[in-house]
């Protein structure tokens, strides 16, 4: 998954990183979700999957 997710972020943000750590570093989890869902071709629905989340009771620190 973490190889899956540098992929997405350095082809969507243009970016060369090199680990998780980097991105965790630069971006807050929901944008690291956003970034990843766009990728997949999934946009506009970051928000109402947070929110899902939320009514079962996982939290998401923004």
């Amino acid at each position: 998954m973490l190889k899956q997710i540098l992929e997405a972020f350095n082809e969507v943000c243009n970016a060369d990183y090199k680990s998780f750590e980097e991105i965790q570093r630069d971006y807050p989890v929901t944008e690291i979700l956003d970034v990843r869902l766009r990728y997949e071709g999934i946009v506009g629905y970051t928000g109402d999957i947070i929110d899902l989340l939320g009514e079962c009771g996982v939290y998401i620190e923004e």
